[in-house]
């Protein structure tokens, strides 16, 4: 054991790799070990990383023989630290002397699952401070100063459009992270917005620290100062997704998540339109899930924002309900008044709304009757149309073949 286990993905950063790793063995905290996964790095990384460890004991390289991207190397170390607490560090940037110290005093006095605070940043010319400045370097917002539920922190961030992601930014107890299954996605970029939104999330104690901790290096080619590419749509899309199933599987529902995830979306949206006419995005999702993700987003997206208007429906979908003279909509939440109102504009007729229990539903909905479909008289020439979320699907699937309802749904993986 040791107070606080490091964990530094390095790839490609010989010029900056020294300082990073002085800064870290440096430290007034000496109760450390520093886990390097050296990702394959085509430079003299490697043999950096070799030299610390033969210098001071604290330091343990794990070369890898092909290269993962920083979620695998992050999730590798973090399954061979053995710190009571764990902080992310990139290979390019630094930390402050008192940076391990002060956050291990805080997070034991007040029994903390996490620790957020800000940063400062170095430029690597001047030229970049023209183009490029990281957000939210430090937080300008009104914090409580005492311990948060990491959901309301969320939310506080989120309010004042001071929520970031970076790991280099949060300071977290390794048990907790354990405890909860909290893991980097891996194979795709961006793969930090998941795991800090998912530990945050899922954390019952924490502290905002209104102290620039972290050292930002701002420099030519980086993640941050290159130019869109497929990889970032990519990488969005994953987190969407993620992010989503991580809320239904937790039954999550706060303006702090929801917000969040919208954003989310803004991104790929924006991402898509940018990169859709010059590349095939497809290609990008060649793995399992990431082409039945890359399937769903495009159906969402045909009903959606497609050349046929915001009420277009997937084709497949509208073909299927066609054959059928009128149509119930299962479920009568948001997601069934959107269908509804999508239905209408293509001139389906609409019986009414259907639910697992009438009584938690207003009678009338959009001019129409909520029945349960236990009492619901269906004729035999009608189509159901499954409008809820889609952890529900299997249930839903089960009621209506139960009573050999023909059903479709209204996103089509």
């Amino acid at each position: 054991m040791c107070k606080v286990s490091v964990i530094i993905p390095v790839y490609k950063v010989e010029p900056y790799l020294p300082a990073c790793l002085d800064s870290v063995l440096n430290q007034t905290l000496r109760d450390l070990e520093v886990i390097c996964i050296d990702d394959c790095s085509p430079d003299r990384c490697g043999e950096i990383l070799d030299e610390y460890a033969a210098r001071d004991g604290r330091v343990r390289v794990i070369h890898l023989l092909e290269n993962h991207r920083q979620g695998f190397g992050r999730n590798r170390g973090m399954d061979k630290a053995v710190g009571e607490y764990l902080y992310f560090l990139d290979s390019d940037d630094m930390i402050e002397p008192e940076t391990l110290g002060e956050l291990t005093l805080l997070a034991d006095r007040e029994a903390l699952d996490a620790v957020f605070f800000d940063s400062r940043n170095v430029y690597e010319s001047e030229d970049l401070k023209k183009v490029y400045v990281p957000p939210l370097s430090l937080r300008k917002g009104k914090y409580r100063d005492e311990v948060y539920a990491g959901k309301d922190l969320l939310d506080a961030f989120i309010r004042q459009n001071e929520w970031t992601c970076y790991p280099q930014r949060i300071f977290w107890r390794r048990e907790f992270l354990l405890r909860e299954g909290i893991r980097y996605l891996e194979g795709c970029e961006h793969e930090d917005e998941f795991f800090a939104f998912a530990g945050i999330l899922s954390a019952c104690r924490v502290r905002y620290v209104r102290k620039p901790y972290f050292i930002l290096r701002v420099r030519a080619h980086s993640v941050m100062t290159s130019e869109p590419a497929p990889r970032n749509f990519h990488g969005y899309l994953m987190n969407y997704y993620c992010m989503n199933d991580f809320i239904m599987e937790r039954s999550i529902d706060t303006y702090g998540a929801q917000i969040n995830i919208a954003r989310m979306l803004e991104r790929v949206m924006t991402l898509y339109l940018k990169l859709k006419d010059a590349f095939d995005l497809g290609a990008f999702f060649q793995r399992e899930p990431d082409k039945t993700v890359y399937k769903c987003f495009l159906s969402y997206y045909r009903m959606e924002y497609s050349e046929n208007g915001y009420h277009a429906m997937d084709p497949d979908v509208m073909e299927e309900i066609r054959k059928y003279r009128i149509a119930y909509i299962y479920g009568a939440g948001l997601t069934g008044q959107r269908v509804c109102k999508k239905l209408e504009h293509n001139g389906v007729l609409i019986g009414g709304f259907l639910t697992k229990d009438s009584e938690e539903s207003a009678p009338i909905l959009m001019g129409r009757s909520v029945q349960s479909l236990d009492d619901a008289d269906i004729p035999d020439d009608a189509v159901v149309v499954v409008a809820v979320k889609m952890m529900f699907w299997e249930e839903t699937r089960a009621l209506l073949a139960e009573r050999s309802i023909p059903y479709v749904f209204h996103r089509k993986l």
